[in-house]
Formats: C-alpha cells, structure tokens, sequence
C-alpha cells in the first residue's frame, strides 16, 4: 500500500487544484508563498468538503515534509480509509477482475453520459489500488460511471480503498443488489465465476445477499447450463429463478443441449430480444410451440421517443396489457406517465361515447 501511495502522490503534482496549479506556484517566486500551516488549513478544508482531487492531496502530503510523523500517518490515514472523493483520470483505471454483466446497453450508456454532462457525477465510484500494477487502480463497482466519464473526456469521480478480493467483490455485488442491476443469470454467472476463483461460499453469499440454498441454485444454473447456450439467450432481464430452474430440466434431459444448440443458430432466433429468445427457446424444448404472437416481438411491440431510442416496451397478452418504461434512458418518464393516467382515462371514456 505504501508503493501505491507514493504513486499517487508523484501522479497528483502534475494536476492543478481549484485553479491554484503547483507549477504555477513555482514559476511566480516573487508572490509570497503560503506558510505550512496556512496549506495544511486549505487541505483540510477541501478534505471536509470531501472535493480534494488527488493532486491537491499530493501537494498537501508533499508540503507536509518536515513535520511530524503524526500528522503526515494522519492524512494518509484519511486518504486509505476511503473518506475522501478524488479525481483520477479514467485510462489509470482498470476493471474489476470479475466481471458481472453479459452486455452493457448502448442505450443506458447514453443516457447515463448525458445526465453526467449536464449535472456532473453525482456518485462517486469505488477503486483500490491496483495490487500489481503501480499508479493503476482497479474498479469494485461504477464501469459505467467510467466508461461514461471517458466518452466526455473528464475524470471520474471516485473514492480510493485500500480493498482485499474478498472486500471487492462484496462491495461490487452489493452496490449491484442495491440498484437492481444484474439479471438473475447474471447474478449466477456472478456467482459461479466467483466460486470458480475459490472464493469461500460465505463471502458469495455476502456478495450476492443470498441464503446458502439460493447460492446453490445460482451456481447450479451457470454451470450446467452450457456457457454458449447462456451467451446466446443473453441476460434475460425479466426471466427469474423459477423459469431458470425449469429451464436447466430441459437442458438436462436427453438431447437437450444439442437441440437448444440447433435452436440458437436460426436467424429468427437471434432476432429476438433477450427474454424472448429464452421463452422461444423455453417453448421448443417443452415441444409446446406458441401458436399466437402474444410475446413475440414484433414491429409494434417497443414505442421510441423523437431521438428514436426505445423508451417503452409494449406486452400484449389474453389477460393483460403491460406497458415498461426503460428508466435508464428516461428515470422520470414513468413517474410522470402514471401522474397523467386519470387525464388519459377521463379523455379515454369521453372518447367512447
């Protein structure tokens, strides 16, 4: 960790702070330079307001030389404990050696980097220090958060823990259970790919907040469905544990691996949307074709806004009429669409008469 540090600090003299950059310090010997004390102040106030971007925590370290060994370990205490937000350049930053996701939407990507341009990065990410890599750190959770800030070409907003394997993936887990994010074969892709390092059950469980007979099934699924199989159905957002499970019976029994391989290779197959490909798929090997379009997709079955992104997804069936609304691209349209539905149904009624 000391490696590390020292990195970050060689790395921090080289960017300004708030405008007052080192270099230019030194280039204007003539102006009168603050005192210990007086950086030492203007430090912590930036630390309290948790903005210091690396560099000012650099420069504050380095102006520090020549004072006690107490107060320096307390500042550096302050950066390692992960208090702090900063500032880093997103080509030092590294993804996290276990990845999560099947695919990463376009569309949500967009959305999300729009968003950062006109309000700025609210959420800080969270990153270690690369344990093999010197002045490199290694993302826990916030890819997108990264990728999105590198499209605008700034930096990202994170806050740097000194953090083991085990503490990274139960933090990149649990930021994922907290937001909802990772569809349930994800979770057990997740999972299995955590065994499969020989990460303990209880820190999987931990990562996932799941019980022990939840985990089995996670694994389970990822591991005796086919890796090619799961590529091909994709992350399957509202496909849960039940349907998976039934799904893995299917596979198993005679022929069903070679069948479903067959089935995958159909360009009317890849057509589909994720969870359609897996009811498609579901629906062939159950030798229960479906006679009606009820869930099929068709050119009807998303609504796009004006910049032609598809903000709605329509699911027309026998006994209901479900209308989603994508909140990574739009996060109040939905709220905003239900405040609107005495309106649309008064105008409704009045329209049948």
């Amino acid at each position: 960790m000391a490696r590390d540090l020292q990195a970050i600090l060689k790395a921090s003299l080289e960017q300004a702070d708030e405008g007052e950059s080192l270099k230019a310090v030194v280039q204007m010997p003539k102006q009168p330079q603050p005192t210990v004390d007086e950086k030492r102040s203007r430090f912590a106030a930036m630390m309290s307001e948790g903005r210091a971007p690396v560099g000012a925590m650099g420069a504050a370290l380095e102006n520090m030389k020549g004072q006690s060994e107490a107060e320096i370990a307390a500042l550096k205490a302050q950066i390692e404990s992960g208090h702090t937000v900063v500032e880093i350049e997103t080509d030092k930053i590294d993804g996290s050696f276990v990845s999560d996701r099947m695919d990463r939407s376009d569309d949500a990507l967009a959305s999300l980097k729009e968003q950062i341009k006109s309000q700025g990065q609210i959420v800080p990410i969270l990153v270690r220090p690369h344990p093999e890599i010197v002045g490199r750190y290694q993302i826990a959770f916030g890819h997108r958060r990264v990728a999105a800030a590198a499209a605008l070409g700034i930096k990202v907003r994170a806050v740097i823990k000194d953090l083991s394997d085990e503490d990274l993936v139960i933090a990149q887990g649990q930021e994922n259970n907290e937001r909802l994010d990772l569809s349930y074969i994800e979770r057990a892709r997740f999972a299995a790919t955590l065994e499969e390092r020989k990460f303990t059950r209880a820190t999987i469980m931990a990562a996932l907040s799941v019980r022990k007979g939840d985990l089995s099934s996670l694994v389970s699924i990822a591991t005796k469905i086919p890796a090619d199989i799961i590529n091909a159905i994709g992350r399957a957002p509202n496909i849960g544990r039940p349907r998976w499970l039934d799904f893995l019976a299917l596979i198993l029994e005679a022929n069903g691996v070679d069948r479903a391989r067959e089935i995958i290779k159909k360009p009317d197959f890849l057509k589909l949307e994720s969870d359609e490909r897996f009811l498609t798929l579901f629906a062939k090997l159950s030798k229960k074709e479906r006679v009606a379009p009820q869930t099929l997709l068709s050119e009807f079955s998303f609504w796009k806004d004006p910049d032609g992104r598809r903000l709605a997804k329509v699911n027309d069936t026998e006994t209901k009429y479900t209308l989603q609304i994508d909140k990574s691209i739009d996060p109040e349209f939905g709220s905003f669409v239900f405040s609107k539905l005495d309106e649309l149904y008064a105008t409704y009624k009045a329209n049948k008469q």
